[in-house]
């Protein structure tokens, strides 16, 4: 029999995502947009938007101006990786030949052979894969066929099961297929447009060899991955099995010291398992399954990846001090976050020989004693309003000093990360603690009338002590707010 492939398609992931982030948006033309900003242009739009005449590429301002009930956000790429992961894992649960598509962020190729015995006729099995992508409130289709981009160009635009029968079918359903949907190159789509060749089936049938020479070789490349003229090797992603290892107390016990000892004892078994395989340690999940109430999970982060296993029991220890659980433990289960060794070296700095990585230790006690959001560090944020531009996010290492020319120091501008109100006197000037003796200004920011316009005045005041503050009047909320600080 011929080798069969599957095609799984979830269209417009980054748009779904934005969907599943936000439910109260389902009924609302919804738009993901480059970035956080008026002028970010539109990458997706849903069918409410298109409705409307919102196309991909326009301004999310004057999308805006089109209908005032758009909703659109930015889709991070770290949050599609992450959805990716998470659909490659539970494609995975399904068939251990998972490859997902390197150009199509909603497309994978799954491998079904060997399956029937355990899933029975291949109809059951693309079910169960279709139930998997429901599970995860996503929505796409399921191709069993012969070919690689048919069963694609057959699967896009569809929300259900298709095994197909034949190869003959499969060209026959592809060969129908709208050429809009395929997301062919804007200047070959509306090349072929120009002659009337609007499916699949017309831009087959031009001769391969006339279209590189007519359209260039990735036209000529795609003509021969849809006609199964070139059939790439399926490349399945590495199917990772978690490192992890269980204990049991018996009888339950709830000691820390004794905890710590039975712990101590599964995690050398753990960082053995990963020295076998030539890995290191970049975090470790506890769960403690309890006796009379529900499990309880820690996650601990070394400053780096290690097989240090005292540097790892030493940061067990310092959570134990600081944890109390409300029942006896019954067993302990250790999982390994693993990852690969790196050939970092220490570095000189100033003519003295430094550890590079005794800060980061510091910083992983910090955290294993207190909780992952001890230590934080500012980070600069895309925003026009002055406290979106910063946020604070845990820190895992400290940078090493750069060296720099010295000279008069500059002044900081210590900005709170929310405004304060501040009362006012009868003249409408802000009050504060000592009085005011010079108020410099106006510097008009004003914005967000996207969503919620905003108009304030800032300006720099002097206090009598000689403090130099940093306050604005709040035209729409009729009042003084203190900012910041300048030192």
């Amino acid at each position: 029999m011929k080798h069969r492939v599957a095609c799984v398609d979830v269209p417009a992931l980054p748009l779904q995502l934005l969907a599943r982030a936000h439910p109260a948006w389902t009924e609302l033309p919804l738009a993901v947009v480059e970035d956080d900003d008026p002028q970010a242009k539109l990458l997706w739009v849903d069918s409410k938007a298109a409705a409307l005449r919102i196309r991909p590429g326009l301004r999310y301002a004057t999308a805006l101006q089109i209908s005032r009930e758009l909703r659109a956000a930015p889709v991070a790429p770290d949050v599609l990786a992450a959805a990716r992961a998470e659909l490659l894992e539970a494609l995975q649960a399904r068939t251990p030949r998972v490859e997902p598509d390197a150009e199509r962020p909603g497309v994978f190729w799954l491998d079904p052979t060997g399956l029937v015995p355990l899933f029975g006729p291949v109809e059951r099995w693309a079910r169960h894969v279709h139930d998997g992508l429901t599970a995860l409130a996503l929505r796409g289709s399921v191709v069993v066929g012969f070919a690689r981009l048919p069963c694609w160009a057959i699967a896009r635009g569809r929300r259900d099961v298709v095994v197909l029968r034949s190869a003959a079918e499969e060209a026959a359903r592809a060969g129908r297929a709208p050429l809009i949907r395929l997301d062919l190159p804007p200047a070959l789509r509306d090349a072929l447009a120009a002659l009337d060749v609007r499916d699949l089936g017309g831009f087959l049938a031009l001769d391969r060899g006339e279209i590189g020479l007519r359209f260039g070789p990735e036209a000529s490349r795609l003509h021969a991955l849809f006609a199964d003229a070139m059939r790439p090797p399926m490349q399945a992603a590495a199917f990772e099995e978690p490192i992890a290892i269980e204990a049991e107390l018996d009888p339950p016990d709830d000691d820390a010291h004794r905890l710590l000892f039975c712990i101590k004892g599964a995690l050398h078994a753990l960082m053995a398992e990963l020295g076998q395989r030539a890995l290191a340690l970049a975090a470790l999940s506890l769960r403690f399954e309890l006796e009379l109430h529900d499990a309880h999970e820690e996650r601990l982060e070394p400053a780096r990846p290690t097989r240090d296993a005292l540097g790892v029991i030493e940061l067990v220890r310092l959570r134990l001090a600081d944890l109390r659980l409300p029942s006896r433990v019954e067993r302990v289960a250790l999982t390994a976050e693993p990852a690969r060794l790196d050939g970092r070296q220490l570095e000189l700095f100033g003519g003295r020989r430094r550890d590079p990585d005794a800060a980061g230790r510091s910083l992983a006690r910090l955290r294993a004693a207190f909780g992952e959001r001890a230590v934080t560090r500012p980070v600069l944020r895309d925003g026009w309003l002055p406290e979106n531009r910063f946020a604070y996010e845990p820190a895992t290492s400290v940078d090493a000093p750069r060296p720099g020319d010295e000279g008069d120091g500059a002044l900081v501008r210590r900005v709170l990360s929310r405004p304060e109100r501040l009362p006012h006197d009868r003249d409408g000037r802000p009050r504060t603690e000592p009085p005011l003796v010079r108020l410099t200004g106006p510097y008009r920011l004003q914005g967000g009338w996207w969503v919620k316009e905003v108009l304030r005045d800032y300006y720099f005041g002097e206090r009598e002590d000689g403090a130099l503050l940093w306050l604005f009047h709040d035209r729409a909320r009729r009042g003084w707010f203190l900012h910041g600080s300048v030192d």
